[in-house]
């Protein structure tokens, strides 16, 4: 993997400083600290809203895990703000990053799961939305962008998207593989890339803050994304715990050698992903800044390896425990030791960081986010600019349950896009969506569903039968391909001389298995269309 972090040069250029202010001479007065603040923005990877030792609800003790340890976390949550009914855009990695970047839903960046293929088909790329960082450039005052650790989105690089500093278009492989090419694996103290990646931005930070220079800085964690790893000290430590208090049954479990085994393995991962936020963390106090920071944590979608419970679902569903996520936020004039439950998702950071950094020109049209700035400052007796149309969720997923959802106050409304039918839940009386008021309630079951199929329309959402054509041209498409290198290989074979024919045939077994990984996709979008979510 290469790392495209700039070397002390390359970071002058980026901040606008040269050679001449190095050389000041000893004695001469430093500029003054920046006045705009430093933003930054802790997103992690598939982590549970449960997946911390945080309670996400003052009266909820199952809201927290009873075995998980994130003091790091803990201490943010004491300074800042615990946000209880914080969403991720989407139920995977991919649409929730541009959702972040872009500060608008992924239905209406067309960009709703993994792989989108109908929006790759149609050449959609976001090429032409407002990213945060050019956002945060465009606020003046200096501002220098990077971005470290798993990109995620890879239509559109981090450097086409304006940051100065990357790790480049890394994905899942990059937290795996030290090269990806030669299947090195990463050091064994260096899980996830969770150490190497926070020094990197620690040393971002250190920089900026020697050249005066206000920051946005994105760090995004491969962990606790399969596969899972830790230090071997980390689940020494969660071995040798006490098992006491409310834990998920997997919890206990002292995993089997494979790399994706959860129970202590994956508690050891988080807990080595809560020591990297805190080393960020201390970065910021002996640096001085942390006072002018805003550090905002959250993760790309609900947990998908533990249970989620109370929670109902995970990953890759519209259940809360596919889209609910913890979220704190902490930085100046944010209200400290405070929960806030007023409903957010993660297309507000945009709007929110633009009106924290004193952004004064006109953002992008279309927004679907609003600045949550009244709510950090006074908990739920904040008002937000919110519409009416509350919180939407689109997930036509080809290849799984293909739902939407839409949120407004303390109801959620969930529509099955194979079927039609919906379901309306009251999410403050019934976390774990397991009481359906559609039929005790038509009139708020209609409103919604209206509010729902009005904005999707609106913004021209992708629709699930269009998505399973696009996808079965696709497959199609990849069969043939494999099948035609499979006869030409063994065309090739059957004319070579003994000694050549060895070598070509020696690439067939990998072709074969190619044709069968298309094969078993096809017959799973096959599968997909016979899905019900309930």
């Amino acid at each position: 993997m290469t790392r495209s972090l700039t070397t002390r040069r390359g970071f002058l250029k980026a901040v606008g400083v040269g050679a001449a202010a190095l050389a000041a001479p000893e004695g001469t007065a430093a500029p003054a600290a920046p006045a705009r603040p430093n933003v930054l923005l802790v997103l992690t990877d598939d982590q549970g809203w449960t997946d911390t030792s945080v309670r996400m609800m003052a009266d909820r003790p199952d809201s927290a895990s009873g075995f998980l340890r994130t003091p790091a976390l803990e201490r943010l949550a004491r300074e800042g703000m615990v946000f209880s009914n914080a969403y991720a855009p989407a139920p995977t990695c991919t649409p929730t990053r541009a959702s972040i970047q872009f500060g608008k839903t992924p239905a209406r960046l067309r960009q709703t799961v993994v792989h989108d293929v109908l929006a790759a088909s149609r050449g959609i790329d976001c090429k032409d939305e407002v990213s945060l960082a050019r956002m945060v450039k465009a606020a003046g005052a200096g501002y220098v962008t990077a971005h470290f650790g798993k990109w995620g989105f890879p239509p559109r690089p981090p450097e086409h998207a304006g940051y100065d500093v990357t790790d480049g278009n890394t994905n899942n492989a990059d937290g795996d593989w030290l090269s990806g090419k030669g299947r090195t694996p990463l050091p064994a103290d260096d899980p996830k890339g969770i150490f190497s990646l926070t020094r990197r931005a620690c040393d971002f930070m250190a920089r900026c803050a020697a050249e005066r220079k206000p920051f946005f800085m994105q760090v995004s964690h491969y962990a606790p994304h399969v596969q899972h790893a830790a230090r071997a000290e980390t689940i020494a430590r969660c071995r040798a715990r006490p098992r006491g208090g409310k834990c998920q049954p997997a919890d206990y479990a002292d995993p089997p050698p494979a790399r994706n085994a959860w129970g202590l393995l994956y508690a050891a991962m988080i807990e080595d992903l809560d020591r990297g936020l805190g080393m960020l963390l201390e970065k910021l106090d002996e640096l001085g800044i942390a006072g002018n920071t805003y550090v905002l944590f959250t993760s790309d979608n609900g947990g998908g390896f533990r249970g989620n419970a109370p929670l109902k679902g995970g990953k890759a569903s519209l259940w809360e425990g596919g889209l609910r996520v913890p979220t704190v936020v902490r930085g100046p004039g944010v209200k400290a030791a405070c929960r806030c439950d007023v409903p957010i998702a993660g297309w507000d950071f945009f709007p929110t960081i633009a009106d924290l950094i004193g952004h004064a020109g006109p953002l992008p049209a279309g927004l679907d986010g609003v600045s949550l700035r009244p709510l950090l400052e006074k908990g739920n007796a904040g008002k937000i600019a919110r519409g009416g149309e509350g919180l939407i969720f689109h997930f036509p997923w080809y290849a799984g349950l293909a739902m939407s959802a839409i949120r407004v106050g303390d109801h959620k409304l969930l529509k099955d896009l194979g079927t039609g039918q919906v379901r309306l839940y009251n999410l403050a009386e019934d976390l774990g969506e397991t009481r359906d008021l559609a039929p005790s309630m038509p009139r708020k079951a209609a409103e919604l569903h209206e509010k729902l199929t009005s904005y999707l329309k609106a913004v021209g959402a992708e629709t699930i039968e269009l998505m399973r054509e696009a996808r079965k041209k696709e497959l199609l498409g990849y069969l043939e391909r494999a099948r035609r290198e499979i006869t030409d290989l063994q065309e090739q074979a059957a004319k070579a001389p003994p000694e050549r024919k060895a070598d070509l045939l020696k690439k067939l077994p990998d072709l074969q298995k190619r044709l069968k990984a298309h094969e078993a996709a096809l017959d799973q979008l096959e599968k997909a269309r016979g899905m019900r979510a309930w």
